[in-house]
């Protein structure tokens, strides 16, 4: 185990901010990681995981005790029959790899979750979804290292999957640390097009470039990696696809989650909106007794639009509200700008925005 010392954070994550860790630690083993928890115990010194560095945002101060980057590798198949497929994936394997060796193999329960970016370790923490899928409906069980070094194994149903969280970011796991996820993907299901825009992407797709020929085998194959495209196209329209070459991903993808209210707030949402005279704004199922509001609807018709530039090198994507950037800023300029959004959210719907990024002390 290799301990550096002060090591800039800020080309470890993708909004290229932040200042450096006192202590770096690269992990790619439980061994690794149970001797780092060693050190900093005997250090006396906090510590944090960072994964592909797309969910979190360092201060400019940087971090004062140790970062562990997960690095563990691997992709193992543990079961196989006409059904479906079982895989064990170390938590430093970058999600999209794992993505499209799925799809390669016609595996569907993840393909509308491509393009986005980090690491298959953080997958379960915030219950990573996109395009109609969730990965909580692909998780049989997480492998888990708990504070005393024990490796335990926390069931689906044990994590508590709800939208954008679980009990490793808000519960009773916050302090374990992810070293493997185990999926199941189906050989059998119908690959999602529970989204519309995925749908009528597809839909187009199909009619221009489908053969009346195709077997029924691959047909499975040409959907799969058809969709896997497609929804990397749609994301990259709305620079939520890292690319070096676009000033609009250097952002977390989406900043704020959709806010989830009760019917009876809903009802008093609608009852505000239809007096600033929107009729019929975005409003989804999600759970009995709950609404679903789409937070890039709310960011947009409170006022700010894409493109706007803030003080401090920051600014909103040019591609998509929900996408707050760092153009050639500082931490403490994006948090203000976003403290600024969420203002101008709630001062027109009094509705609190929540940030998904996780700002690391």
């Amino acid at each position: 185990m290799l301990v550096q010392n002060s090591i800039p954070l800020a080309p470890l994550t993708t909004f290229r901010l932040g200042g450096e860790a006192k202590f770096f630690i690269s992990i790619k083993t439980t061994e690794d990681l149970s001797k780092a928890l060693t050190f900093c115990k005997t250090e006396n010194i906090s510590f944090v995981i960072l994964g592909g560095g797309s969910n979190t945002i360092f201060r400019d101060s940087g971090f004062p005790g140790a970062v562990l980057q997960m690095q563990i590798p691997g992709i193992r198949c543990l079961d196989s029959n006409d059904n479906h497929t079982i895989f064990q994936v170390g938590a430093g394997v970058p999600w999209d790899h794992f993505v499209e060796y799925a799809v390669k193999q016609g595996l569907a329960g993840i393909e509308c979750l491509s393009g986005i970016p980090g690491s298959v370790g953080a997958s379960p923490i915030q219950n990573i979804g996109a395009y109609g899928q969730e990965v909580k409906d692909s998780i049989l069980k997480v492998e888990c290292m708990n504070p005393s070094g024990e490796i335990i194994t926390i069931s689906n149903e044990d994590c508590k999957f709800r939208y954008r969280n679980s009990e490793f970011k808000s519960g009773i796991y916050q302090d374990w640390i992810v070293v493997s996820v185990t999926f199941q993907l189906s050989k059998i299901a119908s690959p999602c097009l529970r989204y519309p825009e995925v749908q009528k992407a597809w839909e187009k797709y199909h009619s221009e470039n489908l053969s009346a020929e195709i077997s029924d085998s691959e047909l499975r194959s040409f959907q799969m990696e058809a969709i896997r495209n497609l929804v990397i196209q749609l994301r990259k329209k709305k620079s939520m696809v890292l690319d070096e070459n676009d000033p609009n991903t250097r952002s977390a993808g989406s900043f704020f989650t959709n806010p989830i209210l009760s019917d009876g707030e809903t009802e008093q949402f609608l009852v505000t909106a239809k007096n600033l005279g929107f009729e019929n704004p975005p409003v989804y199922p999600e759970s009995p007794g709950f609404k679903k509001l789409s937070a890039a609807w709310l960011i947009e018709n409170s006022g700010i639009q894409k493109g706007t530039k803030y003080p401090g090198g920051v600014g909103i994507s040019e591609n998509h509200c929900l996408g707050l950037i760092n153009i050639a800023g500082t931490t403490s300029a994006l948090l203000e700008m976003a403290e600024l959004v969420r203002k101008s959210v709630f001062e027109k719907f009094s509705v609190q925005l929540e940030m998904e990024p996780v700002v690391r002390p």
